[in-house]
């Protein structure tokens, strides 16, 4: 074993290549590395060619110690990833008996009674290896064996896609693979919202400078996120980032919404389950999207009750009794618009908060008093109703992305009071 292993990773499938699919499957793998402390220095894309996967499997072991290698392990004729892998460590394919027999037991499960033959395909796995098998779908992963000169390198195979892999990977790969290194990075994570970038790399700069531990930032749309990294030696080390975090949250503190991994709409979730309190949305501009960011998370049936798409006035007017008079009047961009269509989805719901978004999200609607990238946000609750006015640069996903996340964050503030 040694102390830091060099990882790389390899995503197989020609849709990647064409943009068919957006390979989030790397970024993640990247990111879920590095809180195991393995340092990843390459990241390639090869289509589902033999010759052209088996170069860069080559190429790989050549300079790195562990490959993660996704897609590719399904059961159609470009599913080629295990058997070039196979080939290339020197194992032969073998049937390998449970693998099979989970494959007929998934296929039960769903009510699929006539198998194709070529699904037998996936139990075929490198002798000897390490199986990892597939709670989440039919192809089993594998951990194999081979050497480049004297070092052993590692060939981890994971299924593509992500409901598959990231499972996989967490509950059977990655204690594998913090087995093989002695390596260990402690990670905190800080969310602010409500500053940018360059601002708050400005107040923390020189805490960015030092290394150890560690300070950097990470930009996302609507908020910047840092991390806040020290290397140990073994887990009795004594933990420095405390106070690193201690001056971080006493410089830029009014800006933090989460020390951890959780998100905005996670942490409302939290908030709202914990005040045993149920929340509604009514969405124009951003069309149901801040809803879809809390229902990503388990638990969200907790809190909220249901949701509703005003997109037309007309919709406004009947189901939030917005006053065709305020609309004529103020035009559905507007402060009391947002109020109003609050207050009317919280009635119509009846839950305890009721959240609503209209805005501007271009390319086209946009004038002098209201550009595109106006959004007006309103939250109702038991005291009453609050309101904020974005005015946002960038496109149209952009806009409603940050529009969404900006109005959780209207609601953090009023749950937190």
């Amino acid at each position: 074993m040694t102390t830091n292993r060099k990882a790389e990773i390899i995503c197989v499938g020609t849709e990647l290549l064409l943009g068919q699919i957006v390979n989030t499957n790397a970024a993640w793998l990247a990111r879920e590395l590095s809180l195991l402390g393995i340092h990843s220095y390459y990241q390639t894309v090869v289509g589902d060619n033999p010759g052209r996967l088996a170069d860069c499997i080559r190429q790989a072991i050549g300079r790195s110690d562990i490959i993660l290698l996704t897609g590719g392990l399904g059961p159609t004729q470009d599913d080629i990833t295990m058997a070039v892998a196979s080939s290339v460590a020197g194992l032969p394919l073998k049937l390998h008996e449970p693998s099979r027999a989970a494959i007929a037991d998934y296929f039960q499960r769903i009510g699929r009674f006539q198998v194709t033959s070529n699904n037998w395909k996936q139990a075929m796995l490198p002798d000897p290896c390490i199986v990892m098998p597939n709670s989440n779908g039919t192809a089993p992963g594998a951990i194999l064996e081979t050497r480049q000169g004297d070092r052993t390198v590692h060939l981890v195979l994971l299924p593509g896609p992500p409901s598959e892999m990231t499972v996989m990977f967490r509950d059977q790969a990655a204690p594998w693979l913090q087995a093989q290194t002695t390596a260990r990075l402690r990670h905190v994570f800080v969310h602010m919202i409500g500053i940018g970038e360059s601002a708050a790399e400005t107040a923390l700069s020189d805490l960015i400078e030092r290394q150890s531990p560690t300070l950097a930032p990470y930009a996302s749309e609507g908020e910047v996120v840092f991390r806040i990294t020290q290397a140990v030696a073994s887990d009795d080390e004594p933990d420095t980032t405390q106070a690193m975090l201690d001056e971080v949250k006493r410089r830029v503190g009014q800006h933090i919404y989460e020390v951890g991994m959780r998100t905005m709409p996670e942490v409302v979730r939290d908030l709202l389950i914990a005040k045993n309190q149920t929340v509604s949305y009514a969405e124009s501009c951003t069309g149901g999207l801040a809803t879809g960011q809390l229902t990503d998370f388990p638990g969200a049936s907790r809190v909220l009750k249901g949701s509703l798409v005003a997109y037309a006035n007309g919709i406004k007017q009947e189901l939030l009794n917005v006053p065709v008079e305020l609309l004529e009047r103020e035009g559905a961009v507007s402060e009391a618009c947002a109020a109003r269509m609050a207050e009317g989805c919280r009635r119509l719901f009846s839950t305890d908060w009721a959240v609503a978004i209209t805005g501007i999200a271009g390319p086209d609607g946009g004038s002098d008093d209201k550009p595109i990238g106006t959004v007006w946000l309103a939250v109702s609750g038991p005291d009453g109703t609050v309101t904020q006015q974005l005015r946002q640069g960038g496109n149209r996903a952009r806009i409603r992305k940050v529009s969404a996340l900006k109005a959780h964050d209207l609601l953090r503030q009023q749950l937190v009071k």
